[in-house]
């Protein structure tokens, strides 16, 4: 197994990521600039799990093509199982969901001769049980291959992988979750921004405003670079506090620290998924595609609250 990944970022920094499945959380603009980096230099092949294929193909025909062509020694039918195609392997390619598609390209990857995988947004627009099996696809991958997926979103990575980076314009660093753990008092002095009113909103001073914020309107709440940002609808408020210091601020209102990272709105939950033994995500219920991480720790302790066990 490889021990690390040599990865350039922006302006030609070279950087080594420390697993064989990596992700990395940035702006379109620059996944585009690592994918231009590093496909001519570093012998990564990229794969955004969209390209155009041929419509008139069924899903079986195109495997079979892949596994000659490749001259794999897996066969046919062990891919269309173990990347969970067999429902629609008769199924012509035109008429594939976003999901089908995505599962037919990623199975590709099981086939091709290259080692080194960039992966742009593998779980973006799924459904649940899809990110299901995409996760189990890429931790499979990762036991033979280098692996750096590229996204947008947080809260996808955490569920990629533990080895997580994100890139912005200035800094390249990893996600250090464990700069939120709980019991420590020496930021509470941060809060001085951020007060609970006899009224029941919260004061937030962002760099341009001062809002009030009625606590039942949060979504949740997510710790990014020494940050606070609220998450409101479709609305995003960054304020200049630490994720521990509005803890103590927040939780009266019915709010709860699922993940070291992440505090969410318990009346706002609609679903606790389970990914795997070790693996659990939160759904809310204003959207069917937002998730939010919930550790490992967390998963049983958030049980009392909405009675799973009685």
């Amino acid at each position: 197994m490889v021990k690390h990944i040599e990865l350039f970022v922006k302006d030609n920094r070279l950087v080594e990521l420390q697993n064989d499945l990596a992700t990395i959380v940035t702006e379109d603009e620059f996944q585009n600039s690592i994918i231009e980096l590093n496909q001519d230099t570093s012998g990564f092949k990229t794969y955004t799990l969209k390209a155009p294929l041929p419509e008139r193909l069924s899903v079986r025909e195109i495997i079979k093509f892949w596994c000659k062509w490749y001259d794999s020694k897996l066969s046919l039918d062990t891919v269309l199982y173990e990347c969970k195609l067999f429902p629609f392997n008769h199924k012509k390619i035109k008429k594939l969901t976003t999901s089908e598609l995505k599962l037919v390209h990623l199975a590709k990857l099981f086939l091709v001769p290259e080692t080194k995988f960039i992966i742009k947004e593998p779980l973006q627009n799924l459904s649940i049980e899809t990110k299901h099996t995409v996760l189990n696809l890429l931790n499979e991958l990762s036991k033979y291959n280098s692996i750096i997926t590229l996204t947008n979103h947080t809260e996808e990575a955490l569920l990629i992988s533990n080895n997580c980076y994100r890139l912005t314009e200035k800094t390249f660093k990893p996600i250090e979750t464990s700069q939120y753990e709980p019991n420590h008092q020496q930021d509470i002095s941060d809060s001085n921004q951020l007060e609970r009113q006899q009224i029941k909103r919260l004061t937030v001073k962002t760099n341009e405003k001062t809002l009030f914020l009625d606590p039942i309107d949060i979504d949740y709440l997510e710790g990014q670079d020494g940050k606070v940002v609220i998450h409101v609808g479709n609305e995003q408020y960054t304020h200049d506090t630490t994720l521990q210091a509005i803890e103590t601020i927040i939780v009266p209102y019915g709010f709860y620290r699922c993940h070291r990272s992440y505090i969410v709105n318990l009346q706002k939950v609609s679903e606790i998924i389970s990914w795997s033994k070790n693996n659990y995500s939160i759904r809310l219920n204003n959207t069917k595609e937002m998730l939010i991480p919930l550790s490992r720790q967390k998963a049983k302790e958030i049980e009392r609250f909405f009675n799973i066990n009685e």
